[in-house]
C-alpha cells in the first residue's frame, strides 16, 4: 500500500499540495501535458514551477500564470488576494493558497477573496501578488482571478463537464470530482443553498481547477493508495469577504475540516489552511494520524507564497503504511467496542450480534463473566472498521440494555490474504490464499462456500472439508 502523509504545520493550499507531490519526483512536464487537455474557453494555461527558499529550506513551488500576472493595481488596505492570501502569498506566487482564492469560491466566496485579508501581516507582497485577483477577486469576486479577460462563472455541473471532457483516467476523475462535491456541499450549507446551485466564483477559475485536478493527476502517478494527514494549522484571526470580516478559518474551511485535527498558535496570523486545502483532505479522504507501521521512502516539500515566523511549506512524506516487520504481515486499526451486560436475555444477545455482522462488523464475540453482587453476566465485544464505529455504537445502546460502552482504537496485526476460487468434482469453493511470516502461501476454503456446496449436494460437510483438505495438499 503506498501511503501519503501530509505535514500541515503550515496549514495546506491547493498549489502548496501540487508543489509538494511535485518535489516527490512527478515530472512538471507530464502535469503540463495532462493539465493541458482540460479544454478551458479562456485559452491556453499556462504553469510555473521553480524551487524557493521558505526560512533556509528548498521547497518547490508552483503556480499558473494566471494567478502570478498582476493584471490591477492591489487595493489599498487588501491583502491581495483576498484571504486567501493571506496565507500565501509571497508575492508572487501568487497562489498559493490557490485555494485561497479558490476558495473564495465556492463562497462565492466571498471569502476568498476579498479577503484580503486584513491581516497585518499583509505584507508587501501581497501585494505584489496583487493579485490578479485581487482584483477580479476582489472586485466582483465574479471570476476567479485574474484573468486577462473575465472567467466564467462556473458551478459543479461546468467543472465536472471540464473534468469529464478531458478524458483522464478514472482514478482521476474519480478524486478530482470528490473534491469539487465536497467543496460544493460545503458551500451549500454555508450560503443556505444546494450543491447544484453553488456557483464556484475563485474555485471555478482556472488555477482554482488546476491546483486540484494536479493534485489527483500526481496522486495517480505516485501510485498513492491511501492519504493521511496531521493535524491541521488552521491560522487565527480574520480575512475580509464580500460579507464583511468573517473569522478563520473561514466558513467553508470550517465545514471541510469536520473530522479533522485542528490548531492555531498567536506567532502565525493569517488564513494558513484555504478551502481549497481542505477540499483536498475531505475529496480525498485523509486519514487522521500517521500510519501504523509508516516507513517514508521520500519527502517532498511545497511552498506557499507568504512568508510566516514558521516556514511556510507542506511537506510529503511518500512511504509504505501499514506493513509490519516480517512478510506477509501488515498492521491496521480497528475501532473495539465493549461493554459487560447482566439484564440482557439470550434472544437479545444473539439478535444485536445477527445485526452487527449484517453491517459488516469483523468479529463479535461474548463471553461469561461474574458482575457485582455475583450476578452472571456477558462480556461483549465487538471489533469493526473506524468507518463502522459510530453505526455499530448506535446499534448497541439501541438494541440492548446498556447504559455505557468502552471504546478504544487498537492497533492488529493480519496476515496478508486475497482471495480466490478453486474448481473440484464436487463444484466451485471460494478460498483465501493467505501469505505466512516465512512466505510461504497456502490456501484456506471459506466455510460459508463449503456449506452452500454441502446443502446443494446433500453431502456431509466433514466429507467435503476431508476432501477439500486432500485437493489442496495435491496441489501443494
Amino acid at each position: 500500500m503506498t501511503t501519503l502523509y501530509w505535514d500541515c504545520s503550515a496549514g495546506i493550499a491547493g498549489n502548496m499540495a501540487v508543489a509538494s507531490l511535485l518535489d516527490l519526483g512527478v515530472d512538471p512536464e507530464l502535469l503540463r501535458k495532462e493539465l493541458a487537455k482540460l479544454p478551458f474557453p479562456e485559452g491556453k494555461l499556462v504553469l510555473h514551477t521553480r524551487d524557493i527558499m521558505k526560512n533556509g529550506i528548498r521547497a518547490k513551488y508552483f503556480n499558473t500564470e494566471d494567478d502570478e500576472k498582476p493584471v490591477h493595481a492591489p487595493h489599498p488596505g487588501v491583502n491581495g488576494h483576498t484571504h486567501c492570501h493571506d496565507q500565501q502569498q509571497d508575492h508572487d506566487h501568487a497562489h498559493d493558497h490557490t485555494h485561497c482564492h479558490e476558495p473564495g469560491h465556492a463562497h462565492a466566496h466571498d471569502h476568498a477573496h476579498d479577503h484580503g485579508h486584513d491581516h497585518p501581516h499583509d505584507h508587501k507582497h501581497d501585494y505584489d501578488r496583487g493579485h490578479d485577483h485581487i482584483h477580479d477577486q476582489t472586485h466582483d469576486h465574479k471570476h476567479g482571478h485574474s484573468h486577462a479577460g473575465e472567467a466564467p462563472e462556473r458551478g459543479f455541473r461546468e467543472v465536472r463537464a471540464l473534468i469529464e471532457a478531458a478524458g483522464y483516467r478514472a482514478g482521476v476523475t474519480e478524486r478530482a470530482l470528490a473534491c469539487f462535491r465536497a467543496l460544493a456541499g460545503a458551500e451549500a450549507e454555508v450560503h443556505g443553498a444546494t450543491p447544484d446551485t453553488v456557483h464556484f466564483h475563485e474555485v471555478g477559475a482556472r488555477d482554482s481547477i488546476a491546483d486540484i485536478v494536479g493534485t489527483a493527476i500526481c496522486l495517480e502517478e505516485l501510485g498513492v493508495t491511501a492519504v493521511h494527514v496531521s493535524p491541521v494549522h488552521v491560522g487565527r484571526g480574520f480575512v475580509r469577504c464580500c460579507h464583511g470580516r468573517m473569522p478563520v478559518p473561514a466558513p467553508a474551511t470550517a465545514l471541510l475540516l469536520r473530522g479533522y485535527e485542528m490548531f492555531s498558535i498567536p506567532e502565525v496570523e493569517g488564513e494558513l489552511t484555504t478551502p481549497t486545502g481542505a477540499a483536498l483532505l475531505q475529496g480525498l479522504g485523509a486519514k487522521n494520524g500517521m500510519p501504523a507501521g509508516f516507513v517514508a521512502q521520500k519527502v517532498g516539500t511545497g511552498a506557499g507564497s507568504r512568508e510566516f515566523p514558521i516556514p511556510n511549506i507542506l511537506r510529503a512524506f511518500l512511504g509504505e503504511g501499514r506493513r509490519g516487520a516480517m512478510p506477509g504481515i501488515c498492521e491496521d486499526e480497528v475501532v473495539m467496542l465493549e461493554t459487560n451486560l447482566d439484564n440482557a436475555t439470550g434472544e437479545l444477545l444473539g439478535y444485536a450480534a445477527e445485526r452487527l455482522w449484517e453491517i459488516g462488523v469483523l468479529d463479535v464475540t461474548m463471553s461469561p463473566l461474574t458482575m457485582k453482587k455475583g450476578r452472571p453476566g456477558i462480556a461483549l465485544r465487538v471489533l469493526t472498521p473506524p468507518d463502522l464505529a459510530d453505526q455499530a455504537l448506535a446499534l448497541l445502546f439501541a438494541e440492548l440494555p446498556t447504559l455505557g460502552i468502552r471504546r478504544q482504537t487498537v492497533r492488529r496485526a493480519v496476515l496478508h490474504r486475497e482471495s480466490a476460487e478453486m474448481k473440484t468434482s464436487f463444484g466451485t469453493v471460494a478460498v483465501k490464499n493467505v501469505t505466512d511470516p516465512d512466505g510461504t502461501v497456502r490456501c484456506v476454503p471459506e466455510y460459508e462456500s463449503l456449506r452452500r456446496l454441502a446443502i446443494e449436494t446433500g453431502t456431509p460437510l466433514r466429507d467435503l472439508m476431508a476432501r477439500m483438505v486432500k485437493k489442496i495438499s495435491e496441489a501443494v
